[in-house]
């Protein structure tokens, strides 16, 4: 496998933007598409590490990824395959095993705790489209997201705001990539939030 890229993310709370975790991740080329092995520390009393490893085609559509916290003892793997996507959660002792059917062709996974993962899709992004396009939101919940025209002559520079829709929850979210989708921040209201790179 071919090292594509390395960095790392850092995130913030509130308004005296509190740092609270940190992400260092790092993407293989492989030769059905992209592999992304991510390293999550979350601070504070209730902190924990977090490893997430994920699976992309070449076109970055999600196929597989693998969640673990030892500390926690929790273990969550999903894949995607038929149209559907299987989810296999380990807790303690207790194992749990779920299947979705995939109502989108547009789908990403969103696991709590992970910062890089569940960016990584906006690489795949049709950068042409400027109209809103509807997501699957996995295991549950829908995200509407758009391309915002450019509003400074940096063509260099990709903002997205995604409307996100989880079960009774919903966020705002603000997204700044470089002209090849990958993440440079991220801006929750809703959880005031804030995800940056760290060389940033």
């Amino acid at each position: 496998m071919d090292t594509f890229e390395k960095d790392v993310f850092v995130a913030y709370q509130g308004d005296n933007l509190t740092y609270i975790a940190m992400d260092e991740y790092v993407v293989y080329r492989t030769p059905s598409g992209f592999l992304v092995e991510s390293n999550n520390t979350v601070f504070g009393v209730n902190g924990f590490q977090q490893k997430s490893v994920l699976r992309t085609d070449h076109k970055w559509q999600m196929q597989e990824l693998q969640v673990i916290i030892e500390s926690l003892k929790i273990e969550l793997r999903a894949s995607v395959t038929d149209r559907k996507i299987v989810i296999q959660q380990k807790q303690q002792d207790t194992n749990f095993e779920k299947i979705i059917d995939l109502m989108n062709d547009r789908y990403f996974f969103m696991y709590s705790g992970a910062l890089i993962i569940p960016m990584i899709w906006l690489r795949g992004f049709d950068f042409d489209n400027y109209e809103k396009v509807t997501y699957q939101m996995l295991p549950i919940g829908y995200a509407e997201v758009k391309q915002l025209p450019e509003t400074v002559p940096c063509k260099r520079i990709r903002n997205f705001s995604l409307l996100m829709y989880i079960q009774n929850f919903t966020d705002i979210v603000k997204v700044q990539t470089d002209i090849s989708g990958k993440l440079l921040s991220l801006h929750s209201d809703t959880n005031q939030l804030t995800i940056k790179l760290h060389t940033q």
